[in-house]
């Protein structure tokens, strides 16, 4: 009886194999993802993947060329690279939602003169689909399209948490709470955020991790399904007196309200996908 061709045999390893290799990747990408801006060591990423150092940095050379991993502090530490915010940009377009955000997006900022967001959670983590630049620079933890940071630190991410089950948000804070002090935030800080939106319906506070800033956001609750998104701005807290700020709020529920009403009628997403 002849035996299986060599190819042949081989095919169950060589697959095994680049299962495991897309694993690796998938866990780097994770890592870097939670680390945000300030980037991570390669040591710290071998030891979180129980990698050698040799074949850690292999795949975050390869990850490099592509562009979906880049270098900080002089080649010291890396980061999710900008080929991943084209990639998050296409996530978002593929559920519609951002097509169906932008206008509102578009139409809170040229209105107000301020920057604002759409937030979206992945995971443990939330990530800026879309943003819109007010009419001056401000400093943002959330960064630009395709920023990442935990599920919790921000407005709009705050908001999205207070929307999910009490024991999911429990789980939340205790899985990102190593993480929050290196967003200048704390479980303490989460916690209280997202009482506030639940007891609100929102969140409004002069309480922002970056000083001498305000921040409202407001979760995007698509009817019959969970909570993943949120329209969200920060702005310099003395630019905008409490009635304009509730007015602001105000503005944003209606934005908020149409696109919840669009994600209802299948007509309508069927638009947004449209080019």
């Amino acid at each position: 009886m002849s035996s299986a061709p060599p190819e042949a045999s081989e095919q169950p390893a060589a697959a095994e194999s680049g299962i495991q290799l897309l694993d690796r990747v998938v866990g780097l990408l994770g890592q870097l993802g939670e680390a945000g801006a300030g980037g991570v060591q390669l040591s710290r990423l071998a030891r979180g993947l129980r990698l050698s150092a040799s074949t850690t940095h292999r795949l975050l050379a390869a990850l490099e060329r592509h562009g979906w991993v880049e270098r900080v502090e002089g080649g010291k530490r890396h980061r999710l690279g900008a080929a991943l915010v084209a990639l998050a940009g296409q996530a978002a377009d593929g559920t519609g939602l951002r097509r169906l955000c932008r206008p509102a997006l578009a139409r809170l900022t040229g209105e107000s003169g301020e920057t604002t967001f759409l937030i979206v959670r992945s995971g443990l983590n939330a990530v800026v689909v879309d943003r819109q630049d007010g009419a001056y620079v401000i400093e943002s933890l959330t960064q630009g399209v395709g920023g990442l940071m935990p599920l919790g630190i921000g407005a709009g991410s705050a908001a999205i948490l207070a929307s999910q089950p009490q024991a999911e948000i429990e789980a939340v804070l205790a899985a990102n709470a190593p993480r929050y002090p290196q967003f200048g935030g704390s479980v303490a800080q989460v916690r209280r955020r997202v009482e506030q939106a639940q007891a609100e319906g929102h969140l409004a506070s002069d309480d922002s991790l970056i000083a001498g800033l305000a921040v409202i956001g407001l979760a995007i609750r698509p009817p019959g399904h969970a909570v993943t998104a949120a329209i969200a701005t920060n702005f310099i807290a003395s630019r905008l007196d409490m009635a304009a700020r509730r007015h602001f709020l105000a503005r944003m529920r209606q934005e908020v309200a149409a696109v919840e009403a669009s994600l209802a009628s299948p007509a309508a997403l069927s638009r947004a996908h449209r080019p």
